[in-house]
């Protein structure tokens, strides 16, 4: 312990940050970087309550990147060789877990960008790990094919929703009915070692359609001229709603989709924003390239990354589900602020929020707790190296 301000001696090889600010929340923020292997968790103060580091090792280099693909931004967000993502904790039966993806930059990654493919490591509350998770055997997947890091949902042990992406001919994309190349997204729901549910989006031919312009170039390349096989929706987040049924964010389609846990098909309910959007929102109100949807009260709110405007922005959407109808709609904007890729929001009470800043573009903060009442930034966390960005940043209470 570091005595002079009572908190863990921070791990040798961590990230250097600056911390600016305070707060007096009781709880805990957790950090990832993509292009690193760092967990770290802070008080409400800044101060490093727990953290870990690995170095990447060096037979674990993607053999087309260069040696310094971790720090070259030119390779985009698949130049990683490895990191670890999507650092959470679980509270289970009334114990307490962690988790993090391992991307161990030991499976191929198909050449798609911001894809890691992994397994999920699951942490006791002493931070002790307990069990690695991959695919189990279903009609989609072999028992062991790797997952992806954006998301997990646990809900015990054996009982847990998983993300994948697979890469598959088709020949079911409208225009292309000898065949087409894609990388799909995969979730698939496991309860004692079974497999109870899945998605799988090329069910859905309506969605190759909906591929936004915003999105990055060649995902709508089906002829595979370009591309061996375009990631079409890109998923990147999940949550329950209260009825059991997942809100799941897709960047590359800039939509959220509900889908029905209950059905094998017909499982989209709804769609917001996008090209198939149920709602009836103008060009403004719809999101571009976003990421971690989350319910908010009566509301969704997600972090917009703007790729369209390159403003990113908070939006918050209150919804009729039964009449498909937007009730109200909410924008909250930090000046200057645009990140081209990941990041997550998180409402704490009032008009503060927590906001991961993903991939920014214009200064080094990878964190803040924003007042927008105040339009005041309560506290923030800058990276030193701006290659190495954070993914996402979540608070949990004690």
């Amino acid at each position: 312990m570091d005595e002079k301000n009572n908190t863990p001696v921070v791990a040798e090889g961590l990230p250097k940050f600056v911390v600016r600010g305070t707060t007096d929340l009781p709880g805990h923020f957790f950090l990832t970087s993509v292009r690193s292997r760092n967990l770290i968790m802070l008080d409400g103060r800044g101060n490093i309550v727990w953290s870990k580091h690995e170095d990447i090792p060096a037979d674990v280099a993607r053999e087309d990147a260069p040696a310094d693909a971790a720090h070259d931004d030119s390779q985009g967000v698949e130049g990683a060789k490895s990191g670890w993502w999507d650092f959470k904790k679980h509270m289970v039966d009334g114990k307490t877990y962690y988790s993090y993806h391992d991307h161990t930059g030991t499976y191929d990654d198909y050449g798609v960008r911001g894809f890691g493919p992994g397994e999920r490591v699951i942490l006791d509350e002493n931070f002790d790990e307990v069990k690695r998770i991959t695919f189990e055997q279903s009609k989609t997947v072999e028992k062991g094919h790797p997952v992806e890091g954006h998301d997990f949902l646990m809900f015990s042990l054996d009982h847990y929703i998983l993300s994948g992406y697979i890469k598959d001919t088709v020949s079911n994309v409208p225009g292309y009915p000898d065949g087409s190349s894609v990388v799909f997204s995969y979730l698939q729901e496991v309860q004692d070692g079974t497999v109870v549910w899945e998605f799988r989006s090329t069910d859905y031919p309506e969605l190759y359609e909906q591929t936004h312009e915003d999105a990055e170039e060649n995902t709508r390349d089906y002829a595979n001229q370009n591309t061996d096989a375009p990631d079409y929706v890109h998923f990147n987040s999940l949550q329950l709603d209260p009825d059991g049924n997942l809100i799941c964010s897709f960047r590359h389609i800039s939509s959220i989709l509900c889908l029905d846990r209950s059905r094998n098909e017909n499982q989209i309910k709804w769609t917001l924003s996008g090209k198939g959007d149920d709602f009836g929102l103008t060009e403004e109100q719809k999101c571009s390239c976003q990421h971690y949807a989350i319910m908010d009260g009566e509301f969704i709110t997600l972090f917009d990354n703007g790729n369209r405007n390159k403003l990113t922005r908070i939006c918050s959407y209150q919804l009729d589900i039964h009449e498909k109808k937007l009730l109200q709609f909410r924008e909250r904007v930090v000046s200057g602020k645009f990140s081209s890729a990941c990041g997550s929001v998180q409402h704490l009470y009032d008009e503060v929020f927590v906001i991961g800043w993903g991939h920014t573009d214009h200064d080094k903060v990878c964190m803040s707790v924003y007042d927008f009442n105040e339009d005041r930034e309560m506290l923030s966390v800058e990276v030193e190296d701006p290659m190495d960005f954070t993914y996402r940043c979540v608070y949990y209470e004690k």
